[in-house]
Formats: C-alpha cells, structure tokens, sequence
C-alpha cells in the first residue's frame, strides 16, 4: 500500500504556520523584527531537499522521499539570502515530524 504525500504546498503552509507560531520565542528580536517589516517586500519560504547534515540533527536516517527542508527568511533578488530558520518536516501524514533549526544572534 502506497501513502499518499502531502504535497509541496500544503507542508510549505504548514511550516509557516509553524514559524509564525514559534518565532517570537526562537528568534533574536532584530531578526523578528526586520522580518516582519520586510515580509512583504522580502519574506519567503522554500521547499528544497533535505541538506545532509540533518541526520546529526535528528539522530536517524532521513528519508528524503518523505520528508523535504523549508528555509524561512529574507530574499535578495532571487536568492534567500538570511535564513531564518530550516526546518525538516515529513511529508508522511501518518508520520508527522518537523524539526526547527533556528538561527542565532550569534550565527
């Protein structure tokens, strides 16, 4: 039996719900603020394949055909250039995981 995925969309709702739920705890101020004075003009959010570092993170294998990476931040041009936070979320309705990578002041 195949599991239907969530699709690209709906987790990268998902992941912004989750941010906007967390940031003001997670973030240094400066970065919340200048986020949300730029969100408009700046703010985005994209879906990219899990970076391979996660597995250190996360403490198992990840699956990359079930789960994806979203970056939360500020674009330049065409490039998120201040990453805000990452996050690996499962795709895998029955498997709900997600687990945030803030940044910090110092980062």
């Amino acid at each position: 039996m195949t599991i239907e995925l969530v699709s690209i969309d709906e987790t990268l709702d998902n992941a912004f719900e989750i941010f906007y739920e967390m940031a003001e705890d997670n973030l240094d101020y400066n970065d919340l603020l200048a986020y949300r004075e730029s969100f408009d003009e700046q703010g985005a959010g994209v879906a990219v394949e899990a970076d391979s570092d996660w597995e250190q993170h996360v403490g198992f294998d990840v699956d990359r055909s079930a789960f994806i990476e979203v970056r939360i931040g500020l674009v330049e041009g065409e490039e998120l250039n201040d990453v805000l936070v990452r996050m690996l979320i499962s795709r895998d309705p029955e498997k709900k995981f997600c687990h945030l990578l803030w940044k910090r002041a110092d980062s």
